[in-house]
């Protein structure tokens, strides 16, 4: 666990303990908070129309199917009339500047400002359109590059004309880009990207400074940290110089596939911005990028435009997870503390936190990369079939991130994990919850049912995510079992000592830990009054329809409950739940959205792999040594 993100949670609960002593004191608990309606995160995009990109007839064609996509997307989408000042800017995290066109439409000192101030303040989202310098248009690229060098950018427009005379729309000048890079890293953004229109366009070149026109650098052959080329043109592409400017990165006539659209990360003065810069323009201009059919020829810029501004937005502000307190989850003292400097310290990883308090549905989904859904409390809670359809149809998508919680099933409480078993079979999981109670006469916090789960893979794969952890808090918890066939109930085995493809127990109960069977149901895939070291959490990987999802199953909830696992001393008793929540959504996570962790120089060995080379090695080391010997 590092050392700030255990000082920043120590000094956060001083803070919120500090904050809400006055209700302690003068009322005892706080408040039962009503439950209302989700607080939505809807991203804002601000689309420049200030600086000559209007044109009627795209404007009411593809720049309102733009609009009306990424509304669907989850985004709000204002366009800007009135030029860019920080009042248009307040409240958006995107802002796309497309190729500007008239000379006295450049930006003035005041906007470039506005916007330099803007996107250094953090978590920010910028695309840059150009053009290229045919007819003497050199204006365009320069007033681009003003932007792009007020924020600090390593990709520039370049003062030049691109040409193909076999792929494109009819003529030459509408050029279609039909290379995609091949680093994992970009990949969503890419997928299903083989021809997009970049009308009358430019390429681009990369400054290693950060500088327009300094350390010039061909960004075909010349890697920039942390800038990820996306769109190549065709290897036919021709470069001709209209102007008196020469090119910087290529020459008058040089024929390849140069770089047509980038992305940057860890962009700006704080390193959270993101960059797209294009050699022509995703809205308005002559014909836009997102053109689907062009001269008969078929296209399909949209989608490169529409993943760009899903994974650069999310890259940009943090993915969004979703925790559902719709169903029974809240509890006050728990939400003012645990729950409280749970998000903190989310926020503080670079996540966004919705409380989802009005049920699960399409619309709060949209934009959620992980969703945790706690145990439920209350018969009347249950998940209805169109939550369950919602959340499946959400997981199946791809990338996502879910945990599950679960409880016991004491006191008759078998709904609990009924409602988390209808989500688990419908997005496939190969774990579940058992129909059981499990308690520890010696592991616990004062008592047998406040279970402490003291044991921890040793399996590799998942060291991060267990590492340091050595005391979770389980609350009246339950164990787990896994299902061969991805179906609750079918194909039961014990998780103890059965293995699952892609399935990995994260942490067990003690020894000590007992099973005791409350209801008329009987466990699964154990025994009532059997003792051992069960599974209490696990993770699932290549999960789902599309095979790239992640879900983790609880024993008990990581929020909320009665005791979440995130408690860090309970009783008197230390523990290390905390370290274990945050360790797993950061795995998790990461997991989810892979391949989006940014590619490194050189390569990398498996742990494995580099033990086994060391065994080699000194087996080599010790023949010698008695080789000289004899």
């Amino acid at each position: 666990m590092r050392t700030d993100l255990r000082m920043r949670k120590i000094t956060t609960m001083l803070i919120i303990a500090a904050l809400f002593a006055p209700y302690f004191i003068s009322v005892g608990i706080v408040p039962t908070r009503a439950a209302a309606a989700p607080d939505l995160i809807t991203p804002t995009i601000v689309f420049d129309m200030s600086h000559g990109q209007y044109k009627d007839t795209i404007f009411a064609a593809e720049d309102a199917m733009l609009e009306a996509n990424l509304t669907t997307m989850g985004f709000n989408v204002i366009w800007a009339w009135g030029g860019i000042n920080d009042t248009i800017l307040e409240d958006a995290t995107g802002l796309v500047l497309g190729a500007i066109y008239g000379t006295t439409n450049g930006f003035t000192t005041a906007e470039v400002t506005a916007i330099d101030d803007w996107f250094n303040a953090g978590n920010k989202f910028l695309w840059v359109g150009s053009d290229s310098d045919y007819a003497g248009y050199a204006y365009i690229n320069n007033n681009a590059s003003m932007v792009l060098e007020a924020v600090g950018s390593h990709v520039y427009p370049e003062a030049l004309s691109i040409s193909d005379a076999y792929s494109n729309c009819n003529a030459s000048y509408r050029v279609v880009a039909n290379g995609t890079s091949t680093d994992p890293y970009v990949a969503d953004i890419v997928k299903d990207v083989d021809a997009v229109l970049m009308h009358g366009p430019t390429s681009l070149y990369g400054s290693t400074t950060g500088t327009q026109g300094t350390g010039v650098v061909a960004l075909e052959n010349t890697t920039i940290e942390n800038v990820y080329p996306l769109v190549y043109y065709g290897g036919s592409a021709t470069i001709t110089d209209s102007d008196l400017v020469p090119p910087l990165a290529h020459n008058d006539g040089e024929e390849g596939k140069f770089v047509a659209v980038s992305i940057e990360v860890n962009a700006g003065d704080d390193e959270t911005g993101v960059i797209v810069v294009s050699g022509a323009s995703p809205y308005g201009d002559y014909q836009p990028m997102t053109t689907a059919e062009y001269y008969t020829v078929p296209l399909n810029g949209y989608n490169l435009v529409y993943q760009a501004f899903d994974v650069g937005m999310e890259i940009a502000t943090g993915a969004l997870i979703v925790f559902d307190m719709g169903h029974g989850q809240y509890k006050d003292t728990i939400f003012a503390a645990e729950d409280a400097l749970l998000e903190t310290n989310l926020n503080g990883m670079g996540y966004q936190v919705v409380w989802a308090w009005g049920g699960l549905n399409d619309t709060l989904l949209k934009r959620a990369r992980g969703l945790v859904i706690g145990a439920i409390y209350g018969t009347t809670n249950g998940f209805t079939p169109d939550e369950i359809s919602d959340v499946a149809g959400w997981f199946n998508k791809g990338n996502k991130f879910l945990w599950v919680g679960s409880d016991s099933d004491y006191a008759g409480y078998a709904y609990i994990n009924n409602n988390a078993s209808l989500i688990l079979d419908a997005v496939g999981s190969h774990v579940y919850p058992e129909a059981l109670s499990i308690s520890d006469a010696y592991s616990n916090c004062n008592a047998s049912y406040r279970v402490v789960a003291n044991g921890t893979s040793t399996n590799p794969f998942v060291a991060d995510i267990v590492d340091g952890v050595d005391a979770v808090l389980m609350h009246g918890p339950t164990s787990l079992y896994g299902s061969t066939t991805g179906s609750v109930g079918e194909g039961v085995v014990a998780l103890e000592n059965t293995t699952i493809e892609n399935v990995y127990p994260l942490v067990y109960y003690g020894g000590s830990a007992t099973i005791t069977d409350s209801d008329l149901v009987p466990p699964l895939a154990h025994l009532d009054g059997e003792e051992g070291k069960f599974v209490a959490v696990t993770l699932e990987i290549k999960a789902g329809e599309a095979g790239t999802g992640v879900i983790v199953v609880s024993g008990a909830s990581p929020y909320g409950d009665y005791q979440p696992m995130t408690t860090t001393e309970y009783y008197t008793v230390p523990l290390t739940g905390d370290d274990f929540v945050y360790q797993t959504f950061e795995f998790g996570m990461a997991y989810a959205m892979n391949p989006w962790a940014p590619t490194q120089p050189g390569f990398t060995i498996d742990p494995l792999l580099l033990i086994g080379i060391a065994g080699v090695v000194l087996v080599v080391i010790i023949l010698v040594v008695v080789l000289k010997r004899r």
